[in-house]
């Protein structure tokens, strides 16, 4: 038992073993923190002054900045102050995320989901190709004051019903799962959409599966078998207008040069009447894991 006892080595104890991270420099620890995602680097920025300082850095939000974030901001209908461009890379970053960016002539909207820096983007009515849109007898353009673009497209009457969206891949986050959906409201008077319609989403010419969606909203009354199915209908978004997913898709990222994801929803079989519908446009959204 003597001998046991000369041979063992004492060990230190720290009072407090978090308190080795405060050894590491600054940078160092920003370094780290960049390696998370912006929901991590805010709950660090408790733990101490020197995490703090280190989480709001320029260092850490840079990296949570899309690659091209300066070619977003080069797109932008209403230009960056040049305050805003040379504000903290956090700012910068809550500016992008807080709402949505109009770029492309106001045609497009771009923003970025706050807790993972993905990019989300909706194409505006006037960016989608709608069959019999240039044709005021059945389609017209419009303002209206809860849409995030100039003008939105409301349904006077078709019998052909075609919508079609596409954006180019590159303009996507790598490596990120999206949903894509057609934003709309029905009018109190609107018919022709009990039925439903397909929907499909294609990249790079491969077509994810097809699918029957309805664009009014699943009613308690509705049989047993559709109520289950609910995430075919159309859903309230919390911001006056309803959405109703088309597809899904994984972008790899690389080298898509020309590639384009492609989105439809159409009823051009039973050919009834349709009318009622405004639509505001269609959005790639990345999945978000609850």
């Amino acid at each position: 038992m003597e001998t046991a006892e000369k041979d063992e080595v004492p060990v230190e104890k720290s009072e407090d073993t978090g308190n080795n991270l405060e050894r590491l420099p600054e940078g160092c620890i920003s370094d780290i923190l960049s390696l998370t995602t912006p929901a991590d680097v805010c709950r660090s920025s408790l733990v101490s002054t020197l995490f703090k300082s280190a989480a709001d850095s320029d260092a850490v939000w840079e990296k949570f900045l899309p690659a091209d974030y300066q070619d977003i901001i080069s797109r932008a209908f209403y230009p960056f102050s040049s305050a805003a461009t040379t504000t903290s890379k956090k700012k910068l970053y809550y500016r992008l995320s807080d709402d949505p960016l109009l770029i492309d002539d106001g045609l497009k909207s771009i923003q970025l989901e706050k807790s993972s820096g993905k990019k989300c983007i909706m194409l505006g009515a006037k960016e989608l190709a709608i069959v019999w849109g240039d044709t005021p007898q059945y389609w017209f353009y419009r303002g209206c004051p809860d849409s995030r673009f100039a003008e939105v497209a409301e349904l006077r009457c078709v019998w052909w019903f075609d919508i079609r969206g596409k954006l180019e891949i590159q303009m996507l986050s790598p490596n990120t799962f999206y949903l894509a959906y057609l934003v709309l409201k029905i009018r109190d008077r609107a018919y022709g959409f009990d039925e439903p319609i397909k929907a499909k989403v294609e990249v790079g010419g491969h077509t994810s599966q097809e699918k029957l969606i309805y664009l009014s909203a699943c009613s308690d009354n509705d049989p047993p078998d559709q109520v289950s199915e609910a995430e075919y209908f159309a859903r309230d978004r919390g911001d006056g207008w309803m959405e109703v997913g088309i597809g899904h898709f994984y972008n790899e990222g690389g080298d898509y040069e020309g590639g384009e994801v492609h989105m439809s929803v159409t009823e051009t079989e039973r050919l009834g009447a349709k009318r009622g519908l405004i639509i505001q446009g269609m959005e790639l959204r990345p999945k978000v894991n609850c």
